[in-house]
């Protein structure tokens, strides 16, 4: 998500279209380089450290803070060396809408728009697709738009032509809808996204109250752990990572503590590289804040890094136990196959178990180091019919009571075995 920004939606590109969750649960064999096999009950525990202990870790938070810390002292008990490199994020907006008893939240409002704190209190407008005909009655009301048909800074543009007091625009999926904040000077309106259901749900209310606030110059922090190559002065890099940070008021059990449990018991696993190898074991802040902290660490990379640089493997929510999430799925930014994805498909072959499906995901870190060159690719459990993550996504219910060990162990040990495969490579 990174500078230019890529499409939440997921794009149904099957290439192996086989239900992840026939996998066998199989001990990895063949990968000499790996000192165990993956530890379910190690990374759960993890998970609940995360989501229950810390809690909610908001971009810039102290929370966020104190999950960085204890990231560091898990790898650094591991052997790994360890900085942190911390970011200032200049603009970060976070927001909320209340109408009747509920509280809906709301992604990115417009930075050309909201530079401080702005509270909003009007009626709801039904802004249908955004089309000019479709907002001509949204003077001073908060137009309620669907994604589609026209892009969405037309749609913006369309409500401020109206006189709209604000818009909101909801997806057309689960995610909720990012929007993005719009760099021309000459939008004015507050802006801001939501999910299918709340949009839905909003459009049944008569009034409501937005609340856009501004948290400027706020610090996050990757977290970086390194196992150096012993021989070599220019060795291969390999990318294991996963963002630790969650949206507001959610516990981020499995987005995505879930994913970062799985990269620490991977540095725990990996301890006898090749003499040519390296591998970065990579947790990264503000990932729910356009990727800012992968963006951020790509782009400090150095030429001869981004040279060196042979794959990226990314976890992102690999814990859920919501029942039509029965998918595990290998994700790309363009849904093209790539080195990291044949890393998958020879280690699922070596373990006689069948393969994940590989489709297009425009969200998550392995997009930043996609857009720099660098092959990488996304794990994620999703709906097959659907591919949506499932109902307790970016909400307070994202809690332990919610992750399913088995899956986390089926996705964890297939993708420790593919970063064996890389490693070996």
């Amino acid at each position: 998500m990174k500078y230019v920004f890529m499409s939440a939606a997921l794009a149904a590109s099957f290439i192996w279209g086989v239900p992840a969750d026939l996998v066998k649960e199989k001990q990895i064999q063949s990968a000499s380089v790996i000192e165990s096999k993956f530890d379910a009950d190690g990374a759960f525990e993890t998970i609940h450290d995360l989501s229950e202990t810390i809690g909610p870790r908001e971009t810039g938070t102290d929370k966020e803070k104190e999950a960085a810390e204890y990231l560091s002292n898990r790898l650094r008990a591991e052997g790994v060396s360890v900085r942190i490199q911390p970011f200032e994020l200049k603009n970060y907006f976070s927001g909320s809408i209340t109408a009747g008893d509920h509280e809906f939240p709301i992604r990115s409002a417009d930075d050309a728009a909201v530079k401080d704190e702005v509270k909003i209190d009007a009626p709801i407008y039904d802004g249908g697709y955004g089309l000019s005909r479709d907002l001509k009655g949204a003077e001073g009301r908060i137009a309620v738009i669907r994604e589609g048909k026209i892009p969405v800074s037309q749609k913006i543009k369309h409500a401020e032509k109206a006189n709209a007091a604000a818009v909101i625009i909801y997806n057309h999926k689960t995610k909720p809808l990012a929007i993005r904040p719009n760099k021309e000077k000459n939008i004015t309106i507050p802006t801001a996204g939501m999910k299918k259901e709340d949009g839905e749900a909003l459009l049944k209310e008569k009034q409501a109250v937005i609340q856009f606030k501004n948290y400027q110059h706020r610090i996050s922090r990757n977290v970086i752990g390194t196992r150096k190559a012993k021989s070599s002065k220019h060795p291969d890099i390999i990318y294991v990572t996963a963002h630790y940070d969650s949206v507001q008021g959610a516990p981020g059990a499995d987005d995505n503590a879930s994913g970062t449990s799985a990269v620490l018991e991977m540095s725990k696993m990996f301890k006898n590289l090749p003499d040519n190898k390296e591998i970065r074991f990579i947790l990264f802040g503000s990932e729910e804040l356009w990727s800012a902290g992968s963006s951020y660490y790509v782009s400090k990379l150095t030429k001869d890094e981004i040279k060196q640089s042979q794959v990226n493997f990314n976890a992102d929510m690999i814990a859920t136990d919501w029942k039509e999430a029965s998918q595990l799925f290998v994700t790309t930014p363009d849904g093209k196959t790539n080195q990291s994805i044949r890393y998958a498909v020879n280690a699922a072959e070596k373990q006689h178990i069948k393969k994940p499906s590989l489709i297009q995901l425009g969200y998550s870190d392995h997009v930043s180091f996609y857009e720099a060159g660098i092959a990488s690719a996304n794990w994620i459990w999703l709906s097959p019919e659907t591919n949506e993550p499932g109902p307790w996504y970016h909400t307070s219910n994202d809690n332990m009571e919610h992750i399913n060990k088995d899956r986390l162990k089926s996705a964890g040990e297939l993708i420790s075995a593919s970063v064996s495969e890389a490693i070996q490579d």
